[in-house]
This record gives structure tokens, sequence and C-alpha cells, in this order.
């Protein structure tokens, strides 16, 4: 049995099909996460390693190339590129795409610790970084309007702890602007006289400046944690700091205020934020993985107005975000269900001269949409510019099924003149293949692309899918829905045969003997000598 038999035999299932359908629909569109592009991972890992004040050919013989040994045999990977320059070593792998990320991480985590011992003294421990477009931030704000080395303190330790709070935020980071530095300038002199040395200064500074947990103490039932706060706030804590301890009796201890003097300044810039020309503290926001970014994005947008009630001399403005790129995707998507909708009304109405039948595809277009989010969300396919752009492209090709058996339908209606649920059952059965193979040539097309290798299959495997779910749901739509909406929307044309809508139909009006009925000729010439045979009864008993 074909599916329009089926759903014209039970309309009130099919009716609760397509409630459940577009319940889920809207269920999955909102938790679907919004991102601006594709989860796109490209098969690259970069280790970075710092070795302080050495030269590049240091750095290269102590440091690159004992890394690249031990990385040439992590399974899976293609090929290495270096680049050493003074204090920095930089290591990259590259793998073949379709590698698993997370264990090609595990193998060359394994090896660089096997690789510690081997690396010189003073190198910092080598980091792994995974390459990933998606890890940009989704704002960057501009924080301006007071003294920037102020500004720069207050929005560290106010504006990015506020922002790091939020649900779906991972990271605040600041850009631009001064920060403080105590610079300690040591006399060589009396390094000489009091025989000390540039190292014996450093291990002293950094024993000296860290806070260390005290343990807990007990009053009554409740407990207390304690700790020891050492890092330097002022120039004089880090001038009272001992340096050395000379043997001898009598012998005074000598101070870093004996070598050296220490300069409360800023440090060198390395980065300069401008919002509008003028100087100004950057603000990058970093969202979680998973996340939705336009409700990130919103979040943000609250804090920063209690931010600028709290502070009104402060100005807190966003120079970037890629929720406005997101909801501008969206409202095309938005607006193309309303303009492909209304077009298709218009064609419809233009050539069937009827706006009962184009009203049907009113509300198949939204139910199709439906259900291809719902696909979207149970194959993991998020909302970004490319799966937009594949329902933005899919609703324009889902009207054509929609138009084709609603046409359909309306021939067999006005030429054989038979109950509104046989001519939808075989109005929509007779196109029934070509709308399919249309739509498989159609799904054909674009379902190669998620063989595609390389960021091209991560980038367009988005859009494939939602063109191939759409088109798959308005088949189903076109197939089912349709021919139910087309029926009943007959019923309220032509009343004698709405009253029979409900009813059982004749053996010759089954869908399944639709093709066992007379010609549309016949049967009308039939319906005339029955109307006038009833018009001569009347007559004669009148």
């Amino acid at each position: 049995m074909a599916l329009p038999d089926v759903s014209l035999r039970r309309p009130v299932a099919t009716a609760m099909l397509y409630v459940g359908i577009a319940v889920l629909g809207v269920v999955s569109f909102l938790r679907l996460p919004i991102d601006l592009l594709p989860d796109v991972a490209f098969p690259t890992l970069s280790v970075w390693t710092t070795y302080s004040d050495a030269g590049p050919a240091e750095v290269e013989r102590f440091i690159t190339e004992p890394i690249e040994t031990r990385l040439y045999s992590i399974p899976g990977a293609r090929g290495i590129s270096s680049r050493s320059r003074e204090g920095q070593s930089l290591v990259q792998l590259q793998f073949a795409w379709g590698t698993d990320m997370e264990f090609a991480t595990l193998h060359t985590r394994e090896k660089l610790d096997n690789l510690s011992d081997l690396l010189p003294e003073g190198s910092e421990r080598p980091t792994i970084l995974r390459s990933d477009p998606t890890s940009d931030p989704i704002m960057t704000l501009a924080v301006s309007g007071a003294d920037l080395r102020n500004l720069r303190d207050l929005s560290e330790v106010v504006f990015k702890r506020r922002l790091e709070q939020l649900d779906g935020v991972s990271l605040a980071g600041l850009t631009g602007g001064p920060e403080r530095e105590l610079r300690v300038i040591v006399d060589p002199e009396y390094l000489d006289v009091h025989e000390v040395s540039l190292s014996e200064i450093s291990n002293a500074l950094d024993q000296a400046n860290y806070n260390a947990p005290g343990g807990t103490i007990q009053r009554g039932r409740f407990e207390y944690s304690l700790r020891t706060l050492g890092q330097f706030r002022e120039v004089d804590e880090l001038l009272a700091v001992v340096i050395a301890r000379p043997r001898g009796v009598g012998a005074r201890p000598v101070r870093l205020s004996d070598v050296a003097t220490v300069v409360d300044t800023i440090a060198d810039l390395e980065t300069i934020a401008r919002f509008n020309g003028e100087p100004a503290i950057g603000l990058q926001v970093f969202k979680e993985a998973g996340t939705n970014t336009v409700r990130v994005a919103d979040g943000v947008r609250e804090t920063l107005d209690q931010l600028r009630e709290e502070f009104p001399g402060i100005s807190i403005e966003i120079a970037s975000s890629q929720a406005a790129f997101i909801r501008d995707a969206i409202s095309n998507v938005v607006s193309a269900l309303l303009v492909g909708g209304a077009l298709a009304f218009l064609v419809l109405f233009l050539f069937l001269r009827d706006p009962r039948y184009p009203l049907a595809i009113g509300l198949a277009i939204p139910i199709s949409v439906m259900a291809a989010f719902a696909l979207c969300y149970a194959f993991d396919v998020s909302l970004n510019i490319m799966s937009l752009g594949g329902l933005a492209l899919g609703v324009g090709l889902l009207v054509d099924n929609s138009i084709v058996v609603l046409e359909n339908i309306f021939r067999h209606r006005e030429e054989s003149g038979g109950s509104a649920r046989a001519s939808a059952g075989r109005g929509a059965r007779e196109v029934a293949a070509a709308i399919t193979a249309s739509t498989l040539t159609t799904i054909a097309v674009f379902g190669p692309v998620l063989y595609v290798e390389g960021v091209a299959g991560a980038l367009f495997g988005d859009l494939s899918l939602a063109v191939t779910f759409s088109l798959l749901a308005s088949l189903l739509v076109a197939l089912t829905l349709l021919p139910v909406l087309a029926a009943q929307v007959a019923r309220g044309k032509r009343g004698a045969e709405a009253a029979g809508f409900d009813d059982e139909m004749s053996p010759s009006e089954r869908p399944e003997a639709a093709e066992a009925e007379p010609p549309g000729r016949v049967r009308r010439f039939g319906r005339a000598v029955r109307e006038g045979a009833v018009t001569g009864v009347r007559g004669v008993g009148g």
C-alpha cells in the first residue's frame, strides 16, 4: 500500500505524527549548538617549547632536534616541520584527515613525557597545541575611559572574572594596555663585594614570591583554612628579601637592597589595542565547546549592561561579535521560508484560482523545516552559516514536491469529480515515483560531498546534510501530509462531497480501486442522469 493511501486512511494518526515531528523540531532547534562555522578540526598538532635566553642554534640543537627524533615514531604522522628562533621552538605534526586527534594528542604527550630528562635545564615543559578555527573569540570588547594602567587592573580583577563566571564562557583574555612590572636593576660592583650571583638573586626572589597553604585551625564547630601570603605587592617587600647568608660570626644577611634597586614601572608593550582610534583595553571572550554562541553572547551583553551601571565612568563597547553574523544567517533562512511560501502560494493561486489549496503548502513548509531540525540534532549537525545555507537552499527545493503533488490532486479533483479523498489518493500516487526520483537525484548530487577529505569536506559536510535532510522531509510531507490537507481543504469547496468525506467511501472511491473507476466523462454523465432522475421524481411527487 502506498504512503498516500496509508495517510488518507488514517488522517488523525497522520496529523498526530506531524504534530510530534513539529514538537521534536522545536525542541531540537532550541538545543542545537549555534556556531559561526562548522566544527573543523585540522589534523595538526603543535609542540611549543620555551628556552629562555638561548639563541636559535642552541634551541635547534638542544630542543627542536630531540623533539623531532621522538615524534617521528608517532602512528599516523604524515609529516613534521619545525621552526627555531631565539628562546622558542615550534614543532608541527601533520596527520591524515580522519585521524582521532584525541589519541594522537595522547601519543604525543607520552613521547614528550619520556623526553623531559633529555631537555636542558632552564627549558620549560613542552606544550601541545591543537589547531582549531572555532577556538577564535566569539566577542571582542573594548574598555576605555580612564587611565590605561588602572583600567587594565580593573579589567583583570573585575571585568575578566565577571565574564568568566557566565555559563558557556571558558576564558576571557586581556590584550593591550600597560601592565605593572617591578624591575630589579642589579649593580655588578655590589655583587662582587657581597659575592652574590644572579642565579642566587633569581632563586631567592622565586622562593619568596609565593603563597603557600598554612593548614587549618579548629574553632568550635568551624574549621578555617590558612595560607601564608608571600607574593610581592610593593617595592619595599622586594628590597627586604634575603638573598644570601654569609658564614661567620656576626655576618649580616645580604638583602636585595644591598646589591640592587627596584623600580615600579610598566612592562614593555607587546600588544596594542585601539577602538575608534583611541587607546583601549581589549577583552576577548571565548566560549566552551558545544555551547550556543548566540546565548553566550546574550549573557555577555546582560553582564556588560550591569557593569556599565556599576562603573558609569568606564566605556565598554562591543568591537566584534560572531552572534551578529549568526543572527543574520538565521534571519536569511526565515526570509527564505517566508518568501518561498509566498511565491508558492502566488504561483498556485494563479494557476488554480483557489486560495485554499495553496494554504496546504503554507503548512507543509514549516513542518518540513522542523523535521530537518530534528534530523540535524540527531546527527550532531550544528547551526552555522553552512548548514543554514543548506536549509535555505533546501527550502526552495522542498516547495517543488508540494507543488507537483498539489497540482495533480487539483487536476484529478476537477476532471474526475470524485470524492476529495479519492482524488487526493490518486493524485499523490500518480506522481509519487516521479517526485521520489527527482528528490533522490538531487540528494545524489549533494551526498558525495560527505566523502570529500580535507577542509572542503569538513566545511561543506554540514551543507550537504542540511540539504539532504530538508529534501527527505519535504518528500515525506508531500506524500503523506499534503494529500490529507488537500482532501480536508477540498471538503469546504463542495458541500455535498464534504459530507461524504467523514463517512466510509464507496468501493469505487477507495484508493485501491481508483484504477477501476470509469473515466471522468462517463462518471459525470452518470451523475447527471441520476440528478435528472431525482429531479423528475420530485417533480412527479410534487
